[in-house]
């Protein structure tokens, strides 16, 4: 038997935050960007410190930001990284082999979604503050 238990709210992000002040704090967060725009997500970034558990939440999302030019995918996988240490938030983003679809499954589809054939799933957690310990051995002597 699992001790996960997990709770999705079938609304939009807006909704339920705005709706409901008690919404959260969660253990994980995982955020479908899909159709929203970078202010969109910027906006949801500013509500983690409330929604997200401290110490130990973790929040992802659905990296699809620049799906169409591997350059400024990455350009965008940096930004979103400033923007999470601005909150308190580390980023590491877990490379995923794509392997890729027959041209059929695409037939009739106007706009693909993912053309890379790797895909970089983003895992934030809060960051730790330095222990005394680590602190204090990375220090330079005084003269």
């Amino acid at each position: 038997s699992s001790d996960l238990e997990g709770r999705v709210v079938g609304t939009t992000w807006q909704r339920a935050v705005a709706d409901d002040p008690a919404f959260g704090p969660f253990d994980a967060v995982f955020f479908d960007t899909y159709a929203e725009t970078y202010a969109d997500m910027r906006e949801f970034f500013e509500t983690l410190p409330r929604i997200l558990r401290k110490p130990d939440g973790v929040f992802s999302f659905f990296n699809g930001m620049c799906p169409f030019n591997v350059f400024f995918h990455g350009v965008a996988c940096q930004l979103v990284l400033v923007e999470l240490d601005r909150i308190g938030l580390e980023v590491d983003y877990v490379p995923l082999k794509v392997d890729p679809l027959p041209e059929s499954v695409w037939r009739g589809v106007k706009r693909r979604y993912w053309l890379f054939d790797s895909y970089h799933l983003p895992i934030a957690r809060w960051k730790r503050p330095p222990s005394a310990s680590s602190s204090a051995s990375s220090e330079t002597p005084a003269p």
